[in-house]
């Protein structure tokens, strides 16, 4: 029964910004221009939320099956975050220095005062995002890490008298 509502829950928040993002970014029947301009900043915003969060997750794995780690969610779920943060820092460091060389000073390199709140935005909806992501893996493999894991099945190897 956990591990079901874990699946559930895990497709709703993984879902869930997706949809809101969609109400959010596309704008109004009047104010639209036509063609694919209007959806063109929704797939960038679900690009970089999914995208880092993948990312994040991905180098967890490669490296879980490098080491022979087990994965587990919450190491999924960290993963996912770090990805966020390892993209964000990329983004706007490549942002900075492409507005150092064009603009030439500090003011103009920053170009506004809303990326406080754009990180804000992406760390939240990124940290819903890797939270469905580990309830999935959570409902997928269990909760020790492996599937098919219930109690009272293998687990332990004894040699039988």
């Amino acid at each position: 029964m956990t591990r079901i509502a874990a699946l559930i829950a895990g497709l709703v928040l993984v879902v869930c910004p997706v949809w809101w993002l969609r109400e959010v970014t596309i704008p109004l029947p009047a104010y639209r221009k036509g063609g694919y301009a209007d959806y063109l900043f929704y797939g960038q915003v679900l690009l970089a939320i999914y995208g880092s969060v993948l990312l994040g997750i991905v180098v967890h794995w490669v490296r879980a099956k490098r080491s022979g780690q087990p994965l587990v969610a919450l190491g999924l779920f960290k993963a996912g975050m770090q990805g966020m943060l390892a993209a964000a820092i990329a983004f706007f460091a490549v942002h900075f220095a492409y507005g150092m060389m064009t603009h030439g000073n500090f003011e103009k390199a920053i170009g506004g005062n809303l990326w406080g709140m754009i990180v804000i935005f992406w760390a939240i909806l990124s940290a819903i995002v890797s939270a469905g992501m580990a309830l999935l893996f959570y409902a997928w493999r269990g909760p020790a890490g492996h599937a098919g894991a219930m109690p009272g099945r293998g687990g332990s190897v004894t040699p039988r008298s």
